[in-house]
């Protein structure tokens, strides 16, 4: 048996990349207009590895337009995070790594490629919006394009297809590869072994450790430390723009969704936008928050460096007006659509319903920015006489693939998904500015045949950074948990967690009972 993969590819418009000296095939790759036909056949054997081991590349042949000779020795791995992860008979995303196993390196300039499935994007325009904002602003970021994937014949939908980083990436935006490029992995801060995904730097980390040295100084000297090791007014930049598309799944709000570069010989430290999926999810959702990202809060405790954020969110917000973004939107939406329609008309009609709601999104948060950039600088929590503050802004996010995180009647329910000998990871998250002084998070909280894999680490519990509070195992009727924690900032962002860790069980956190408040003297 053998089976084919054969994707459509609607690519999106061209984005505005900074002029190279030597021509990039894949620029006109993305700009192109016709859709493109792309074929991936795998041998059987080869399909039930990815069954097996998912992460794991397998050989595949790609053929491009019915081109019989096609590009053989192509790999390909299943991808995706505990939200958009799907198994291979369940309509997957794809990392593509030509050259992986021998063949030709090189698929229309192309060496890596990612197939995304969109399962936390109806209208799959996300990604693509937001890597054009980037862009359009001067911040470097990937090129997306559009795909229709059927299996073997079976229709699995319309995909986003996204340029990958790597070194050939890396050439075209900074023109050089010297230095290391790390991917943050899953709600990892630079204070982390982030793994090192290519480069030529230093193995020790070394690189990685001077960004976070100069991050972690309180005194006059963190200025010109910070000033060598990151290039301060890209990262503003970054930040802002993070802001701007309701990115709170990114690097500045959640350590989350991002790759990083390090480089000494190109002044320094680079950040680049990855995940991209729920983006314009909170109209309101505040831009002139706090961040709790380690180099975020750095830059933005910095009196000259906020001031400057505040003048290049002015700046930048143009490149979000609702009129010109919408423009590009219905036509690269009626593109997609139009593709998809030869195979599912159904689907079609919802597509073109899911960009329409995009675009309100994209126009209502235009309008909340443009009131916002009025507003004064935001203020810590306060408690009236000392009374505690109730929490209703949480969200979920879950560190394996077999976890799930739902709302249920009136609580938050974690639930490992099935029994296993690795550890599953789940909280939710809220993140809160707070003035100098010592808190208590508390809850109500429940679980259900709840086992960690060692005797004293693990179960259900509240976290304030890296303070834990009393951990739960086994089964609890609804018991009141607490964790006490102190700010010794002058002002300080900082992410509560409710936390399960374990091998096996659920835990439920009832939503009325959860606060914040003062702790006793």
């Amino acid at each position: 048996m053998r089976i084919t993969l054969t994707l459509l590819i609607a690519s999106a418009t061209a984005l505005a990349q900074t002029p190279q000296a030597n021509p990039d095939p894949a620029k006109r790759f993305f700009a192109s207009r016709p859709v493109v036909n792309v074929a991936i056949t795998l041998a059987s054997e080869d399909r039930q590895s990815l069954r097996d081991r998912p992460r794991e590349y397998v050989p595949a042949t790609i053929s491009i337009n019915g081109d019989r000779k096609g590009w053989p020795g192509v790999g390909i791995k299943l991808k995706g995070a505990a939200g958009s992860f799907r198994e291979i008979d369940d309509g997957p995303g794809f990392t593509v790594n030509l050259g992986k196993f021998g063949g030709a390196e090189r698929l229309h300039g192309l060496k890596r490629f990612h197939l995304n499935n969109g399962r936390q994007d109806d209208s799959r325009l996300c990604e693509w919006l937001g890597c054009e904002v980037f862009t359009a602003a001067g911040y470097p970021a990937p090129r997306v394009a559009h795909a229709i994937v059927t299996l073997d014949d079976e229709l699995l939908g319309l995909y986003v297809l996204r340029e990958g980083f790597d070194r050939q990436f890396l050439q075209r935006i900074l023109g050089s590869t010297e230095g290391t490029l790390y991917d943050g992995g899953f709600c990892n801060d630079i204070d982390k072994s982030l793994e090192r995904d290519s480069g030529d730097g230093p193995r020790d980390h070394s690189d990685l450790a001077r960004l976070r040295d100069a991050c972690a100084l309180m005194n006059d000297g963190r200025t010109a430390k910070l000033e060598s090791a990151i290039d301060i007014n890209r990262f503003i930049d970054f930040m802002v723009l993070e802001a701007m598309v309701g990115h709170w799944d990114g690097y500045c709000q959640n350590r989350n969704n991002f790759r990083l570069w390090c480089s000494a010989k190109l002044g320094g430290s680079l950040f680049f936008p990855h995940g991209m999926d729920q983006l314009f999810g909170k109209a309101h959702a505040s831009v002139l928050q706090h961040p709790s990202a380690i180099v975020a809060s750095a830059v933005n405790q910095h009196p000259v460096w906020r001031k400057r954020y505040r003048t290049r969110l002015n700046q930048l917000l143009p490149y979000l007006k609702s009129r010109s973004l919408n423009k590009k939107l219905k036509a690269q939406g009626a593109r997609m659509a139009k593709a998809l329609k030869r195979h599912d008309s159904d689907r079609a009609r919802e597509l073109t319903k899911d960009v329409r709601d995009l675009m309100n999104r994209v126009s209502a948060r235009y309008k909340s920015l443009q009131k916002q950039v009025r507003e004064p600088e935001p203020r810590a929590l306060t408690f009236r006489k000392g009374k505690p503050h109730k929490l209703d802004d949480w969200n979920p996010s879950g560190e394996t693939d077999q976890i799930e995180l739902k709302k249920k009647g009136a609580a938050f329910l974690i639930q490992c998904k099935s029994r296993g000998e690795e550890e599953r990871r789940g909280a939710y998250r809220t993140t809160v500015l707070l003035a100098r002084g010592k808190y208590r998070l508390a809850a109500t909280v429940r679980s259900d045949d709840l086992e960690a894999l060692a005797r004293g680490a693990g179960g259900v519990r509240l976290m304030a950074g890296d303070k834990a509070g009393r951990a739960l195992l086994g089964d609890n009727k609804w018991t009141q948990l607490s964790c006490d924690f102190e700010v010794s900032k002058m002002q300080e962002n900082v992410e509560l967690r409710l936390e399960l860790r374990g091998r096996d069980g659920k835990a439920w956190f009832r939503i009325s009972s959860l606060q914040l408040a003062p702790a006793a003297p």
